[in-house]
């Protein structure tokens, strides 16, 4: 199964993907969890130490990375790239194992007006789709909050969406919005996770 976690900021999506992660590894599964939060929080949330999680190098970071598979320089304004890059060695390469998790972190924009993180959403992308699972395997995107990673089409290809919401309207409308444009981009399987209720 691929899984993307997502919803307002604050309302428990990273708790959220952690404790699937973790609950689905003490199962038998192989899981890849991906931080696709630019406010990375998962590896913490993993249990991993802060120590460990500075030798995490996001994807977003790996510029010779990005551009070697994507044909464009990050951050580049204008460029075009390849939308189906190579990502078969990806997972295993890139990612850190913690309590039995296989973790993987995207990363982002460093400063203001430093362009779209473009090519490496597309890497994201194509990496989450063609991630073939067999049975006993699942990946976690625990994405960023809002609706802005819909409009790249960054967990395009995965099984369901969790939105994650807590009482409130501000709240029901970010899910609202994320419905509407789940649906945009294909994603059929669409729950709701209420917390703090």
């Amino acid at each position: 199964m691929k899984i993307a976690v997502t919803g307002k900021g604050g309302v428990g999506k990273t708790t959220l993907t952690a404790t699937m992660a973790m609950v689905l590894a003490e199962r038998g599964y192989t899981v890849v969890a991906v931080d696709a939060d630019p406010d990375a929080n998962l590896a913490s949330a993993l249990g991993v130490s802060p120590r460990e999680a500075a030798g995490i190098t996001p994807i977003a970071d790996m510029r010779d990375l990005v551009t070697e598979r994507t044909g464009a320089q990050p951050g580049a304004f204008g460029s075009f790239f390849r939308m189906n890059p190579r990502v078969d060695d990806l997972p295993e390469r890139l990612s850190l194992p913690a309590r039995g998790v296989r973790l993987m972190v995207m990363g982002t924009v460093k400063q203001g007006a430093g362009g779209c993180v473009c090519p490496e959403s597309v890497l994201l992308r194509t990496l989450v789709r063609h991630l073939l699972l067999r049975s006993q395997e699942a990946v976690i995107l625990d994405m960023e909050a809002g609706i802005e990673h819909l409009g790249r089409a960054t967990a395009s290809g995965v099984d369901v969406m969790l939105v994650v919401v807590e009482p409130g309207a501000r709240s029901a409308r970010t899910a609202l919005a994320i419905r509407a444009l789940a649906d945009d981009i294909g994603i059929e399987r669409l729950m709701v996770v209420v917390n703090k209720a």
